[in-house]
């Protein structure tokens, strides 16, 4: 039966970025028993800050989904292959990950989340979720894969087939592993400022 895995910051694997100009927290990777060094995964989702302009590490083989959690945003350039493209605050941004990458930063110092898609393999759907005190209903068809990650306030996370919540905090995050059957899960949040980033990870074999 599908549960929810709670990952809070302590959790989080800190490892530095392939051309060595930064450090990602690593929330999520799969396969289990998979390494991002190894570069056996399926996917990954992760977080990392952005300091100064710079060239990004490429991915050959995968997608890349990324949303600035915190500043001004970026501008990517990914040459003739890709053109350029701008990173505006909690909007979803994707391209290849096999293109050359270049980041300016806007106006200062950025924070951002990542997803890592093996191409042909799995999908990445992502989306800002405004919670507020309200409350936001997730339906994960069979096989697929849910993760939330808040950003500010708090909110309670709740499986239908359980009564009890599980409270999330700023910087928590909660996996819903797959089922056959697919899922539904509720997400409540708990003051005005409550924001969270749903992904929905689509097995596409």
């Amino acid at each position: 039966m599908s549960r929810w895995k709670l990952i809070e910051p302590e959790d989080t694997l800190r490892l530095p970025w392939r051309n060595g100009r930064g450090v990602t927290r690593q929330f999520a990777l799969w396969p289990a028993g998979a390494r991002f060094e190894a570069g056996d995964f399926d996917w990954r989702i992760s977080a990392a800050g952005v300091a100064e302009d710079g060239s990004f590490s490429t991915f050959a083989g995968f997608d890349r989904v990324l949303v600035v959690t915190e500043g001004a945003g970026l501008v990517l350039d990914h040459g003739t292959e890709g053109g350029r493209g701008r990173l505006r605050l909690l909007e979803p941004y994707s391209y290849s990950g096999d293109w050359d990458t270049h980041a300016a930063l806007v106006a200062g110092p950025v924070q951002d989340l990542g997803v890592l898609t093996r191409r042909g393999v799995w999908r990445a759907e992502v989306e800002v979720l405004r919670l507020g005190a309200r409350r936001a209903r997730l339906e994960l068809l069979p096989d697929e894969h849910g993760f939330v990650h808040v950003l500010r306030g708090e909110c309670d996370a709740r499986l239908e087939s359980e009564e009890d919540p599980m409270p999330l905090a700023p910087e928590d995050s909660a996996w819903i592993l797959p089922t056959a059957r697919g899922t539904d899960a509720e997400l409540a949040g708990s003051s005005v400022s409550t924001l969270a980033v749903f992904t929905r990870l689509v097995p596409l074999r």
